[in-house]
């Protein structure tokens, strides 16, 4: 499914009459790095959305990545996911 249609659920529905999705989409997933930093900063500046991440899935582990820009709320936001993941797995 294309951005567009993920976020936008009128175009959704046009695009797919039968799809059982309602609402926006919660998680974005992207091909490349690069793809999603783009795709971040667009949408951030768009949007008033908060947003975790970067993750890196399909390693043995996950991989949370923290960037130089970001806030104490975003570095609480994290360890909070990375915590539940880890008691996930014990």
């Amino acid at each position: 499914m294309q951005g567009g249609s993920a976020l936008n659920e009128a175009l959704r529905k046009r695009a797919m009459p039968n799809s059982t999705l309602t609402g926006e989409a919660n998680l974005l997933v992207f091909p490349n790095l690069d793809a999603a930093n783009i795709s971040l900063g667009i949408v951030r500046t768009m949007m008033d959305a908060l947003h975790v991440g970067p993750i890196l899935l399909g390693a043995a582990l996950p991989a949370h990545i923290l960037s130089t820009s970001v806030t104490s709320r975003g570095v609480v936001n994290m360890a909070a996911l990375a915590v539940v993941e880890a008691t996930n797995k014990a």
